[in-house]
């Protein structure tokens, strides 16, 4: 029903067992793409997206239950700088690029009702793939492949208090995005292309999402969400150098629903640890062009720590994050080799205006697949930066840390 969907992925897959590949990211030409850390930069810092912090960015990532606990009528961003380079024993290619990942505001509707809109980044496909390869006869061509574009969600989320121990929270998000994906082959010795061609996905579709958080005694905080699955409506075009074989059509892609668990625990009044872990399992999903059995889990794990004091610096205290995460793609590449990812991150923040204001910044480096196991690795750096200000209620919550 979907053979031509994501088809650069099938010509990517076929190829890449003959050919020389170099990439900025193979990775993040499957599926959607790249998923975007776009939590607030605090929980970036201490591990990933799916951490409990008190914040008020990215709660539909995170736990939109979360929300209860924000103190104040707030609106922050969040952006970060990416520097990929991807490499393989022959073959390296460097990416830079500048993504502006969420932006949340939140009010107050009555008492420790709140309710929160927003932007927030999903996929970020944006990557390039070179293969080099021989025809039989001995004519060396390059194949080049190219994914752009974005899937983002406009979240709505409410959220309460159900007691003085528990929260609950409540997402709806319209979710919209366009994919774009080029591929073309030139034969070098001849100089001419022998086909080129762009798949243009034009995605809409909506989410559900809710979300428990628990404060069972001392400073233990417990949290959980789950997010349904998302049914995209695709409306795909096609073009090729052969005009002939230009065609549209309409597809349905879906994202697997998604568990998040976590936990945080406070530790004396100077530090706060974490962990926490996310599922979703794309194996029953179809219309992928990847072939059955070739798509499983894709899961993460996350652990973090933060020094609430900090060190001073010119009367300043500049608390200190650190976090680790670890990641299995869903797909594997090549075939039998599964694709792992690890982050470390440090990050630090400072308030302003009296407290009302923060700046929060955060510096991530990973690698994504090894040389060793899949032939191609990703060396990842991210600079991340979020600002956020807000003013306080005229009942103000109790804050979770």
């Amino acid at each position: 029903m979907f053979r031509r969907y994501l088809l650069p992925v099938i010509v990517i897959l076929s190829a890449a067992m003959a050919a020389d590949a170099g990439a900025t990211s193979v990775y993040s030409m499957f599926l959607l793409g790249e998923p975007i850390e776009s939590g607030e930069v605090r929980s970036i810092s201490l591990g990933g997206s799916t951490q409990i912090v008190d914040d008020s960015l990215g709660v539909v990532q995170l736990n939109p239950a979360l929300l209860s606990r924000v103190p104040r009528v707030s609106i922050g961003a969040t952006q970060y700088l990416a520097v990929d380079e991807g490499r393989n024993s022959e073959y390296t290619e460097r990416d830079i690029s500048f993504t502006f990942s969420s932006f949340r505001a939140v009010f107050p509707i009555a008492g420790l009702f709140r309710f929160a809109v927003g932007y927030t980044g999903r996929y970020e496909p944006g990557s390039g793939f070179t293969l080099r390869g021989e025809t039989e006869g001995g004519d060396e061509y390059s194949q080049r492949f190219e994914k752009s574009g974005g899937l983002y969600s406009v979240p709505l989320t409410v959220a309460f208090d159900l007691t003085r121990f528990a929260s609950f929270g409540l997402t709806f998000s319209f979710e919209q995005g366009t994919i774009e994906n080029q591929w073309i082959i030139v034969f070098d010795e001849f100089g001419f292309t022998s086909g080129a061609g762009i798949q243009k996905e034009d995605l809409s579709g909506h989410g559900l999402a809710a979300g428990v958080l628990l404060r069972p005694f001392g400073g233990l905080v417990l949290g959980g969400m789950y997010e349904d699955a998302i049914e995209y409506d695709a409306l795909i075009s096609e073009r090729y150098s052969t005009s002939s074989l230009d065609t549209a059509y309409t597809a349905t892609l879906t994202l697997p629903r998604r568990v998040v668990l976590g936990a945080t625990a406070r530790l004396g009044s100077d530090f706060l640890v974490l962990a926490s872990g996310s599922w979703r399992d794309f194996g029953g999903v179809e219309g992928q062009a990847i072939p059955e059995g070739g798509l499983g889990a894709e899961q993460s794990v996350s652990v973090g720590a933060e020094w609430l004091r900090g060190v001073r610096v010119g009367g300043i205290r500049f608390p200190l994050r650190w976090g680790f995460k670890y990641e299995q793609a869903p797909f594997e590449y090549p075939a039998g080799e599964k694709v792992e990812k690890f982050l470390v991150t440090i990050g630090t923040g400072v308030r302003v205006r009296g407290g009302k204001g923060k700046l929060d910044i955060g510096i991530q480096g990973g690698r994504a697949g090894s040389l060793g196991a899949n032939g191609i690795e990703d060396r990842l750096v991210r600079l991340y930066i979020g600002i956020a200000g807000g003013e306080e209620w005229k009942k103000k919550g109790a804050e979770l840390f």
